[in-house]
């Protein structure tokens, strides 16, 4: 037997010295066992952890000052402890909650009632009690090698000397310097500024030879140059035991020079470098090193960009000892005023890279790289949850607190940082792993388990519709959802403005347009909230090991919902939870907000991988029944590959299911006499004006002859009440008209040949071209003639548009480019007509006098028109839908961040 026939087996424990001691026979049964964990939505940061229980304290055991007690010693503040359960004796314990408890307090009525009420917090509490800010990187990294001296630099204005945090090293003596007056270095506080009277003097404690040391500092001359025929500035001068007894670095425009005395003061070194202007020209770390090499010593002077490239000398000195640094000192001058130096390091290796990497504050390492590394550094545990994506590249890592450069670079990459719920430890969650993911819980509304109220809210709370993100350092991006329901427009074309303004730590200035356009999506998706989802799992055991598995950041999915709550499945995403544990009662319950902004674009998958079109409308009216839907898009149009079906699409609330989409138009592949026949999507042509042996389609052209009454409009129309759209149809005439022109054209909102538009062509008697737009046989503007002339059998192309009552048309021969113009522009004023079937027409004036012309049609095309073989009320929502209704897949493909 399991839960709940027997007890939930609730375990607590406490971490006394090395070894968990069970204290659940201490525990007040009647007060259950409560813990919460996450973050309160998805814009908030993760909130510590809680637990909460009380234990019976009557006989002072977990008074922490009763030397009574077997505790005494042991408890104290942040005591670790361990919460778990288990449903089944014979299976698995299950881990629901570890973290530490911070008081002991202790509350009685009377001395039978002696209670201690423990309110224990994930380790996130105790990293967020911290104010002060680490120290800066290279302030961090540099000591980190047990160097033989190191002086950052870094203190405030009113300092007198460089103080050293390597015990033992005394403080740099410095006069003429401005401290805490430059802060343009990220890996850095505030460093000094040289005046025309600066100089620098530090002693390095006595310390045994090694044979080797480098001496390694950063400054930025601020582009201030010496002259490159005048006296050299001397930047730093190190003093040594070895052969070489002091070294001096001297640099003016061009080059720099290193000098190396012997103990009688003659130079044994001088060499020199050609540099560039990268050395005087923003921060750069300067580094000399000697070493002994068996035969001499191998020495280096080398010039570094912070962040960037390298140059310098590498030289050798046979019969020389490197010895040991005892001091570092230098006598800068006006040549040097108004540069900063700092950062002055005596490492105990060569050639050593130490300075590498925090010299740039770590500027574009990943999320993730930062998060392991600042773990490692303060021995935080931290787990990941990887994702298929490289986590967000994040800027220069500035003082501040470590939970805030953490959570600065959660926020930088879009994941989660949470506790680790097995462990004293955090665990970072990739952004790209909440990427359309399938549901981690699956809950059906009416069956056990699912507890009361499931109310969803459709509010604005989460509604952002204006996002400005910042670089921290640099430069802003902005994004503005500028249309639609939740745009910024006033209602009812909108809701207003809903603005937000984000500085994230990125590290380069390409990074906020991204960010902002995929914050505006999060902010401006569409559907109710629920902010909660509880389940009973005493009464639906069944579901224990899916609640126990969920992380935050999955997906739970609701299903058979009622049609007052929705007509599909939810899917809501876990931030946190709730759960009360009890000897025969267990309550869960789900923090959510809505997944639906997280399912984005994935590459065969069979919902998610399909993209939308950039506008696709229905053409004509759609009953709630009609197995066919009529729709024209812009842009490309939807797939028509049947290994991409079936195709979901929405259109008024209903959900459709695509079987089949076939082109809107006519290729007359087939032969007909006696009319024009059916196309291959089931349409067929009404005729009308003139006798049906007057058409007939011979496998690749339709045609209309003119016997007599050339006159007499013949009409051949498809579909019907079509307001807005565009045609496209080639026109070969058989002949060059005489007598009159001959006029084929398209037609428009067709209800009769008197209650129609038409696009003429005029095929002219001299084998000139011109277009007119007429309203039944009424002509509207003028006639626009065409450049060009045509000759019998040689095709016209004509593109007709048609948007409320403007009509364009444009028309050239095949084989040319189309013109980007239209060649005909009107607007219908009188008698307007609101919509009806479009088609094509052949008639001519009564003047031409040709013998029985012929007019032939080929590639006839609604423009972005297809027809839908559809599978209707796929959501259960059964209902008509007027043309221009908007058709989209029901869940669109969205790009990821």
């Amino acid at each position: 037997m399991a839960f709940p026939d027997t007890p939930l087996g609730v375990r607590v424990e406490l971490l006394l010295g090395e070894t968990w001691q069970d204290i659940t026979g201490d525990v007040f049964t009647q007060s259950p066992v409560t813990i919460t964990r996450g973050r309160p939505d998805q814009g908030a940061r993760t909130d510590a952890s809680s637990c909460s229980f009380v234990l019976d304290n009557r006989s002072g055991r977990y008074s922490p000052r009763n030397p009574n007690s077997d505790l005494y010693g042991l408890l104290g503040r942040n005591t670790p402890v361990r919460v778990s359960v288990q449903p089944d004796p014979a299976g698995p314990r299950l881990t629901r909650f570890v973290g530490e408890v911070a008081a002991w307090p202790v509350r009685w009525g009377t001395p039978h009632d002696v209670a201690v009420s423990v309110q224990a917090a994930g380790i996130l509490r105790r990293l967020g009690q911290g104010t002060k800010p680490l120290d800066s990187t290279l302030r961090r990294r540099i000591p980190s090698a047990n160097p033989r001296a190191y002086w950052p630099m870094e203190e405030a204005r009113e300092a007198t000397r460089a103080y050293s945090p390597i015990p033992g090293v005394r403080p740099a003596a410095v006069t003429g310097v401005e401290f805490g007056a430059v802060d343009t270095l990220p890996s850095s506080r505030a460093l000094p500024r040289l005046t025309s009277a600066a100089t620098f003097s530090a002693i390095v404690p006595a310390h045994e030879s090694g044979g080797q040391w480098q001496v390694e500092f950063v400054y930025n001359a601020d582009d201030k140059i010496p002259p490159g025929n005048g006296d050299w500035a001397e930047v730093i001068g190190v003093s040594t035991t070895g052969t070489v007894r002091r070294w001096v670095v001297g640099m003016r425009n061009g080059s720099t020079r290193l000098y190396g005395y012997d103990a009688s003061g003659e130079d044994v070194i001088f060499r020199a470098v050609g540099v560039g202007s990268d050395v005087w020209h923003g921060w750069v770390r300067m580094r000399l090193w000697a070493r002994d090499d068996g035969t001499g010593i191998t020495y280096q002077l080398a010039f570094q960009d912070v962040g960037g490239d390298a140059g310098g000398l590498t030289e050798t000195l046979a019969g020389a000892s490197a010895g040991r640094v005892t001091a570092v000192t230098a006598t800068w001058g006006p040549l040097t005023e108004g540069w900063s130096i700092g950062h002055v390091g005596v490492l105990r290796s060569a050639n050593t890279g130490l300075y590498s990497g925090s010299d740039n504050a770590y500027a574009g390492e990943t999320t993730w790289r930062r998060m392991a590394r600042l773990a490692a550094e303060e021995s935080i545990p931290i787990g990941r949850i990887a994702g298929p994506l490289t986590t967000e590249r994040v800027g220069p890592q500035r003082p501040q607190t470590l939970l805030g450069l953490l959570e600065d670079a959660a926020a930088a990459d879009g994941g989660l940082l949470l506790e680790d719920p097995t462990r004293l430890g955090l665990l970072y969650r990739d952004r790209s792993t909440l990427y359309t993911q399938a549901p981690a819980l699956t809950l059906a509304y009416g069956q056990p388990g699912l507890a009361s109220p499931l109310d969803p809210v459709d509010d604005d709370e989460a509604v952002r519709n204006d996002i400005t993100v910042t670089r921290s350092g640099g430069s802003s991006a902005r994004a503005v959802l500028e249309s639609g329901p939740l745009s910024v427009q006033a209602p009812p074309r909108g809701i207003g403005v809903y603005d937000e303004a984000v500085t994230l730590a990125l590290d380069d200035d390409l990074q906020p347009e991204q960010h902002a356009h995929w914050r505006l999506h999060l902010g401006t998706v569409d559907g109710a909230r629920y902010p909660s989802v509880s389940v009973m799992l005493h009464k639906a055991p069944h579901l224990i090991p899916g609640v126990t598995s969920l992380r935050e950041g999955d997906v739970i999915r609701l299903t058979g919902l009622p049609p007052w709550v929705a007509h599909e499945d939810v899917a809501l995403m876990v931030q946190g939870w709730h759960e009360v544990l009890d000897v025969h009662r267990w309550d869960f319950t789900a923090t959510c907000s809505p997944a639906a902004p997280w399912m984005t674009a994935k590459t065969d998958h069979p919902v998610y991988g399909k993209a939308d079109t950039d506008g696709c409308a229905l053409l004509v009216p759609a009953t709630a029944t009609a197995p066919v839907l009529d729709v024209v898009s812009v842009g490309l149009p939807w797939t028509s590959d049947p290994a991409e079906m079936p195709l979901p699409l929405r259109l008024g609330g209903e959900v459709v299911r695509v079987t089949a989409a076939a082109p809107l138009g006519d290729t007359f592949a087939r032969t007909v006499a006696d009319g024009w026949g059916t196309t291959t999507t089931g349409l067929t042509w009404s005729t009308a004006g003139g006798a049906a042996s007057d058409r007939s389609v011979d496998g690749a052209r339709a045609a209309v002859v003119l016997p007599s009454s050339v006159s007499t409009l013949r009409a051949q129309t498809l579909l019907g009440d079509v307001r807005d759209c565009e045609v496209r149809v080639r026109i070969q005439p058989g002949q060059v008209s005489t007598g009159g022109s001959l006029i084929p054209g398209v037609l428009l909102r067709y209800a009769s040949i008197a209650a129609s538009y038409r696009v003429r062509l005029h095929l002219g008697t001299g084998g000139d071209l011109a277009l007119s737009v007429s309203r039944g046989s009424t002509q509207v503007g003028t006639i626009s003639q065409i450049p060009g002339s045509y000759t019998a059998d040689e095709e016209i192309e004509l593109r007709a548009r048609i948007d409320g009552h403007r009509i364009r048309a444009r028309a050239w021969k095949t084989g040319a480019v189309e013109p980007l113009d239209w060649q005909t522009d009107v607007t219908i004023t009188d008698s307007p007509l609101d919509a009806g079937a479009v088609g094509l027409s052949a008639s001519g004036f009564s003047t031409n006098t040709n013998t029985a012309p012929v007019i032939r049609f080929s590639a006839f095309e609604v423009v972005g028109g297809q027809r839908l073989t559809v599978t209707r009320s796929i959501n259960g929502v059964a209902k008509s839908h007027a043309p221009g209704t908007d058709v989209r897949l029901a869940h669109p493909a969205i790009a990821s961040l």
